[in-house]
């Protein structure tokens, strides 16, 4: 995975800051309004949102953090610069710059307000598996290593993780997604968006898992950083997406 260990290479160097020792005077320092930064990890959340894949067939999967800049700059320039930098290969692209680097796939492109930068990974059966052992995960905060950083004005960085697959068996699906729900349920992280679907069965009293609709869509909140999980099922297919917004100015 080339461009895992590019990642974690670009991040080595970005990770320390020198510390500002406090104040020794009388007088409290004022209170300062920080940036809200978060950060997770492609493993953590593959583990979070598909942690049985027995009996199931994955049709795909992206992780993407999405960058959104303000201000007049010369957009298309700067991110020739940076690709030309970190060695990305340009391709053609309609209204923006756009890149390919190992699996990464780069583009930036100008808006009303500013720039919206992108770096996006599919992800296929083999690099899912490699993903699952792998526990040097290729975090967000490496992937926004990759975009516009530098003498910009930051307005949000989204992190989401998206995946569909197809069950062996409308049983199976039933079970899986019944299962995913379940465990985000039981560790009081996560909360339900309003109600659970119609035909959402209780959890048999012996063990095992609730009847399931055929078709449903629940959405999910977590209680520490307002990630959001989105479960869909349509019979054997079942649809994944993770959400968290990993910088807020």
């Amino acid at each position: 995975m080339r461009w895992l260990v590019v990642a974690l290479a670009l991040g080595a160097g970005c990770s320390k800051k020198a510390s500002t020792p406090p104040d020794a005077g009388g007088a409290p320092a004022p209170v300062v309004q920080r940036p809200i930064k978060r950060s997770t990890d492609l493993r953590s959340v593959l583990l979070l949102i598909y942690p049985e894949y027995r009996g199931t067939n994955l049709r795909t999967a992206n992780a993407r953090l999405t960058r959104t800049l303000s201000g007049e700059r010369d957009w298309d320039a700067l991110t020739h610069a940076l690709f030309a930098k970190n060695k990305v290969v340009e391709r053609p692209d309609d209204g923006g710059v756009a890149g390919t680097f190992d699996l990464f796939q780069l583009r930036v492109a100008k808006t009303a307000s500013g720039a919206v930068g992108t770096i996006e990974i599919p992800i296929d059966g083999e690099t899912l598996g490699r993903l699952y052992t792998n526990p040097a995960s290729l975090s967000s905060a490496q992937l926004g290593l990759w975009l516009p950083r530098e003498g910009v004005t930051i307005t949000g960085d989204v992190f989401d993780f998206d995946l569909e697959y197809d069950a062996v068996s409308e049983n199976r699906g039933a079970f899986l997604t019944r299962q995913l729900v379940d465990l985000l349920l039981t560790n009081a992280q996560w909360t339900v968006d309003g109600a659970l679907p119609a035909g959402w069965g209780e959890a048999p009293p012996d063990g095992g898992r609730g009847a399931v609709p055929d078709e449903f869509r629940v959405s999910l909140t977590g209680v520490v950083d307002g990630a959001k999980i989105v479960v869909s099922r349509a019979g054997r297919r079942v649809t994944v997406r993770y959400t968290l917004v990993t910088f807020e100015p």
